[in-house]
């Protein structure tokens, strides 16, 4: 089994459109080998849920770590709940820019564990931290980090800051030496395992190199996702 998952950010899409161009373009006999999870913007959460097709899973981009009461802008695992989200990003890089912390990242996690809502947890460095040759050290602190409190992941989605939104994606050797990092910890400290995506700059190009690498059993998908085509294009080749 493969896995996808879609994240639109803060793009609007005209959903019905968007899956009706998927599916000329995928074979519905291939939904047996793949799953794929959308994560569109809070606001059209019930609109995709009402429409979507079932073979299509629905994921959050982001949870508050508030229960309730007055936080502006924010959604509660309670409402992503009752809006039947299965799925949520948990630690991406974009909303660790804006100041989200490791111990943001459990609050957050805990929220989602109370409605039974599986994590996606995002980790990854940036240029300067891989430039600087600290990689295993850095991608082992938000491990370390997030496993502390027992959480655990339905995946882990490992994406270079450098690659996202860029249009270059990360080299297999460079993503081979992550993945590697990752699976140790996981295998040094636990008894299960839990599938690693990778996301940045994923294409119908590059997708089958990407998932060729040992431990990699899926991608998030950032921009390509947004052209039904093309994202058909990769859950083929997949």
């Amino acid at each position: 089994m493969k896995y996808l998952v879609a994240n639109w950010k803060m793009n609007q899409i005209d959903f019905i459109s968007w899956q009706d161009e998927f599916l000329k373009n995928f074979d519905n006999a291939n939904f047996k080998d793949i799953k794929i999870i959308l994560c569109p913007n809070s606001t059209e959460l019930a609109k995709i849920n009402d429409n979507k097709i079932d073979e299509f899973l629905l994921g959050a981009q982001d949870v508050s770590r508030h229960l309730d009461g007055p936080f502006t802008g924010q959604i509660s695992a309670k409402i992503l709940k009752n809006k039947n989200v299965q799925f949520c990003l948990l630690g991406h890089s974009e909303i660790r820019a804006e100041g989200e912390t490791n111990e943001t990242v459990l609050q957050k996690a805990a929220r989602l564990d109370t409605e039974q809502i599986e994590k996606i947890l995002c980790i990854g460095e940036s240029q300067k931290v891989l430039e600087k040759g600290e990689r295993n050290e850095f991608l082992k602190n938000q491990l370390e980090s997030f496993f502390k409190s027992n959480h655990k992941p339905a995946f882990i989605a490992y994406e270079p800051i450098w690659a996202i939104g860029t249009g270059i994606a990360a080299n297999t050797d460079s993503i081979k030496d992550s993945v590697d990092i990752i699976s140790k910890f996981i295998k040094n400290y636990f008894d299960f395992s839990i599938p690693i995506l990778y996301g940045g700059s994923v294409s119908s190009e590059n997708i089958k190199e990407i998932v060729s690498i040992t431990g990699i059993e899926g991608c998030l998908v950032g921009n390509a996702s947004l052209d039904s085509k093309e994202f058909a294009n990769i859950a083929t080749k997949i």
